[in-house]
Formats: C-alpha cells, sequence, structure tokens
C-alpha cells in the first residue's frame, strides 16, 4: 500500500475524532468504546503513537458500563492500557463472575472474557478461581465445524480451542476456509457466500493460526484495495461507505500480506 493511500486512511480514521477525544463512525453519532478502539488501534498501525491526552481525558470521565458479551468491556480495557490509564481489576473480576451464568458456552463470549483474563494475568492479576470457572464452561461450548457456521463463528470457536485447550478439528476448519474464497480474492462469511472485507479479515486471521498460506494473495490484495473510499476508510466492499472497525480490519489484512511502512508521528 503505497504512502499516499495510507495518508488517506489516517486523515479519515482523525477526521472521525471528535473534539472530546474519542471516535465515532460519523459526525452526528457519539464517541464510542468500539470506535475508539478500532480507531486507536488503526493509528498505531499508520506509526501515529502520540497525541491522545483528549482521549485520555475522555475515556476517563465514561462511566463503566455492565456488559456480558465482553466485548465492549475487553476493548474498554485493552484502551485503558494502551492509553495508560488505570484499569479497576477487581471490578471488573466481580463483573465477569456476574456474566458466568449467562455465558452458556457462547464462544464468542468465551473468548473476549478470555482476553479480559489474559490481559490481567499479563498485569499481574491471577484469578485462578475465575479461570476455573470459563474453563467449565468452554466444555459446553459446540466447536464443531457446521454448514451454519460463519468465518467469524469459527475463528471464535477457534480461539476457545487456543484459550481453554478445547478440540477443534482443525482439518474441517481449514477445508471450510478453502472453500471461502471467492474468485475476486476476498471471502464470503461461508462458501460461496459474496465477499466482504470483514470476513476477509476473519480468514487471514485463521489462516494465522493455521500457519496456512492463503492462496490468491494479489487477488485479495486488489479486493482490499478497492474497497478503500474516497474518504480514505474502508468499506465492507467496493463502492461502500467506510467504517472506523472495517478500516481497522482493511489495514489489518494488508498488513498480514505485504507488511505496512508506518507514516510517523
Amino acid at each position: 500500500m503505497d504512502l499516499e493511500r495510507l495518508r488517506e486512511v489516517l486523515n479519515y480514521v482523525l477526521s472521525l475524532r471528535k473534539p472530546t477525544g474519542g471516535f465515532a463512525f460519523a459526525g452526528t453519532v457519539p464517541s464510542g468504546i468500539e470506535d475508539t478502539y478500532f480507531a486507536l488501534r488503526t493509528l498505531d498501525s499508520l506509526g501515529q503513537k502520540e497525541g491522545y491526552q483528549a482521549t485520555v481525558n475522555w475515556l476517563k470521565r465514561e462511566s463503566w458500563v455492565p456488559d456480558p458479551t465482553g466485548r465492549v468491556l475487553y476493548f474498554r480495557i485493552a484502551l485503558h492500557l494502551r492509553l495508560g490509564i488505570e484499569v479497576p481489576w477487581e471490578m471488573m473480576k466481580e463483573e465477569m463472575v456476574s456474566f458466568l451464568p449467562r455465558l452458556r458456552g457462547n464462544p464468542q463470549k468465551l473468548d473476549f472474557l478470555g482476553r479480559v483474563v489474559t490481559l490481567a494475568r499479563k498485569h499481574h492479576e491471577i484469578w485462578h478461581d475465575l479461570e476455573a470457572l470459563l474453563e467449565e464452561e468452554a466444555l459446553k461450548a459446540d466447536l464443531s465445524v457446521t454448514s451454519k457456521d460463519t468465518l467469524q463463528k469459527l475463528w471464535r470457536k477457534y480461539r476457545v480451542h487456543v484459550l481453554y485447550g478445547r478440540h477443534f478439528d482443525l482439518l474441517a476448519l481449514s477445508r471450510f476456509l478453502e472453500l471461502c474464497q471467492n474468485p475476486d480474492g476476498g471471502f464470503g462469511c461461508k462458501p460461496f457466500t459474496t465477499s466482504f472485507l470483514e470476513h476477509t479479515y476473519f480468514a487471514y486471521r485463521l489462516f494465522q493460526g493455521l500457519g496456512e498460506k492463503p492462496l490468491r494473495k494479489d487477488r485479495t490484495k486488489a479486493f482490499i484495495l478497492n474497497c478503500q473510499s474516497k474518504r480514505g476508510g474502508f468499506a465492507r466492499a467496493p463502492g461502500g461507505v467506510p467504517f472506523l472497525d472495517i478500516t481497522f480490519y482493511g489495514v489489518r489484512v494488508l498488513e498480514m500480506l505485504e507488511g505496512l511502512c508506518p507514516l510517523g508521528p
């Protein structure tokens, strides 16, 4: 990806920063944790490591909202750690324990809550009791590869396999993954469906996890680049509307394909 295109991505992301410091996918939408997470992840990939004091101040003012899915909780904690803000670990542990009755073996919830536990451990918060409870919940997860699955669902199942040591049919996963790629180089959510950028991202994450080399890499790169909009961000498909999460997915796939040359501060 050439420098001009990278600058267009940078300008797109920065254009969505609110005066308060948070980010949102549109000017009429208030700042959100998810959009801010994806914005900062993208900016980090582009080499923009500083200039986030307003974002720090905004995040400190945001109240913690219970999130039984674990998704926003993980994004919030990751932002705190990225920006050097103290994480209320004990409150997080209590929140997660309260979520356990609602997990019911859901791979996505198990993935994000498992990520939080991993972050806590890296910061010397050891929760053996909670880890044991999550491992019990992971035993309830259905990790079969079925025709009802999508690449994103299979990525979550793969994450449960990695985090909790559950058996997963990696050969069946590899076959499913191969069938999802289309002639345009992109991937559908399942075999014989339309290519979208987010599905291509999850496909490439799975290729990484399996240690496999994807085919038609040149076509995949062309598909990703064709998803870049005139505003500089990436859309789900060529000609679509850009979003911050999709822009992050596009940049990450390009990193996996060819690496990126950071623009620098």
